[in-house]
């Protein structure tokens, strides 16, 4: 249970970053955005909820290929979205690791500072023996 609340705890500061919030809000506006513009662009794609499955198959760089790119606009600014997917999971991907990095680092780096202290408390205790 205790590992279960500790991986839930980590989770939590993980996911409770501005920046992640930022990131994760832009690959829901551009899957939305892109989802719209094949929608309208491509004439084989026949509901708006087909053009946002196209477009986040495409963010991230996917690519089943049910449903394939006639146009030349399509295929176009399923281009420009790869691009921006590479970026945006890059971007997603960097920040939740650095969350996990820190969160360790500071847990180890407290465990460490907290042995450390503990080994000058003892030391401190002894010379106070010592001198009385």
């Amino acid at each position: 249970m205790n590992i279960f609340l500790r991986v839930f705890t980590l989770f939590l500061r993980a996911f409770n970053s501005k920046r992640l919030r930022t990131i994760l809000a832009t690959i829901i506006a551009s899957v939305t955005f892109f989802g719209f513009l094949f929608y309208v662009s491509e004439p084989q794609i026949k509901s708006f909820g087909d053009g946002m499955w196209l477009a986040l198959v495409t963010v991230t760089t996917v690519g089943y290929g049910d449903i394939e790119l006639y146009t030349t606009l399509g295929r176009f600014v399923a281009s420009a979205l790869m691009l921006l997917g590479m970026g945006l999971i890059a971007s997603l991907t960097a920040i939740i690791s650095v969350k996990f990095i820190q969160n360790f680092v500071d847990h180890h780096t407290n465990d460490d500072v907290l042995e450390k202290l503990d080994e000058m408390q003892k030391d401190l205790d002894e010379l106070k023996k010592k001198i009385q």
